[in-house]
């Protein structure tokens, strides 16, 4: 809020309001300006205000947690984080802020974010270790502005992530899966399909564009991944690790898609000039296998809704979809292919990441191993 006062003299008084400190203390800026009358002193007034609301002077000693989050949202979150990643974490912020807003940062000190996660862990409250992370990415950054001197998180321990069971169909029950899913339109399926033989994720299956698509050597090339955010709405850019990667497809899977691309094509022409399209984060058009009769593509999360639907009609185990993914990875290791030709497939960087995900496998293999040994003894 900004207002002026006539001080006498042609001279104006400006003011800035700029909220209240940790003590409740009004903060306002000022300046006394001449102007000819009042209708210069307001447009001077809107010109101070613009400038105090831009400034980048940060005065650690009156800087509250708010106050400086909101410095971290604007030079970190908006700019180093992909726009998905920024809403989740604008998102789980709204539930660090209340506890600190009132501090001013140079006062948080290690034993009140100990405080805060025991008060979370005791509370029952979920993304602990989310929380974690931006609350040391707040504190790193507020250390390399020079705002505070040490990072009062260097020394919370970091909440123990309690490890889900991963959730996966076995062999029986992918065969039942194929018998349902018969029933549904020939792109339901084959989103399906494509999920679970390929071990895609649901970004990526709605990515798939046929320019990627290598019909000769059933072979589909995953580069694109579609995501839907509040700020960018619908977006094509490339898969959640940027790794692009080759997958091969069964040659019968691929006929499925290529008969599907072909009645794609006739309702193309049907539509005409009524075609939209779609383009990914370069500008070029693709034709999207999930898409509209104008070739849009839908929202991530009418794939999860469709997905909930069939799962409650269906009478077979609840599994999400992502988990087809982890149903592919589990059948595929328990054929007794390669981990690193896994990793590859899921798209991985660290095979680090596919070796904790599907420990349950190698458990069983190491069962074998020692199998191996037990007539000898």
């Amino acid at each position: 809020m900004a207002s002026f006062k006539d001080v006498g003299n042609g001279k104006f008084r400006l003011f800035v309001e700029l909220g209240y400190d940790a003590k409740g203390r009004r903060i306002r800026k000022t300046r006394t300006v001449a102007a000819t009358g009042p209708r210069q002193a307001a447009k001077l007034l809107a010109a101070y205000e613009v400038e105090v609301n831009n400034s980048v002077h940060i005065d650690p000693e009156r800087l509250t947690f708010t106050e400086f989050v909101d410095k971290w949202k604007e030079n970190y979150l908006g700019t180093s984080l992909a726009a998905s990643t920024g809403e989740v974490y604008e998102g789980i912020l709204k539930h660090i802020i209340p506890y600190f807003e009132s501090k001013f940062i140079k006062d948080i000190t290690t034993f009140h974010l100990i405080q805060y996660f025991a008060n979370e862990a005791k509370a029952g409250n979920g993304s602990l270790e989310k929380k974690y992370n931006i609350l040391m990415s707040i504190f790193k950054y507020a250390v390399e502005w020079k705002v505070i001197a040490e990072n009062p998180m260097l020394d919370v321990d970091k909440p123990k992530k309690l490890k889900k069971k991963t959730q996966f169909y076995n062999r029986e029950e992918i065969s039942l899966l194929l018998k349902e899913i018969q029933v549904l339109e020939p792109r339901h399926q084959l989103m399906i399909k494509l999920a679970l033989v390929g071990g895609l994720r649901r970004g990526e299956v709605l990515g798939i564009a046929y320019d990627q698509v290598d019909f000769t050597k059933n072979r589909i090339h995953i580069k694109r991944s579609l995501q839907y955010t509040k700020k960018d709405g619908l977006k094509l850019k490339g898969t959640k690790t940027e790794d692009e990667r080759t997958v091969t497809f069964p040659e019968s899977l691929m006929k499925e898609l290529h008969r599907y691309y072909i009645r794609q094509l006739n309702e193309r022409m049907e539509v005409g000039n009524l075609w939209k399209g779609f383009k990914d984060i370069t500008g070029e058009e693709v034709m999207l296998f999930v898409s509209d009769d104008f070739g849009v593509p839908y929202q991530p999360n009418a794939v999860t809704r469709f997905w909930g639907r069939f799962m409650e009609r269906s009478g077979l185990k609840r599994i999400r979809f992502q988990d087809l993914r982890h149903s592919s990875a589990s059948l595929i290791l328990s054929e007794g292919v390669n981990m690193k030709v896994l990793q590859n497939r899921l798209g991985h960087r660290n095979i680090k990441t596919t070796l904790n995900i599907y420990s349950h496998i190698t458990e069983k293999d190491d069962e074998k191993a020692s199998d191996v040994f037990r007539d000898l003894l």
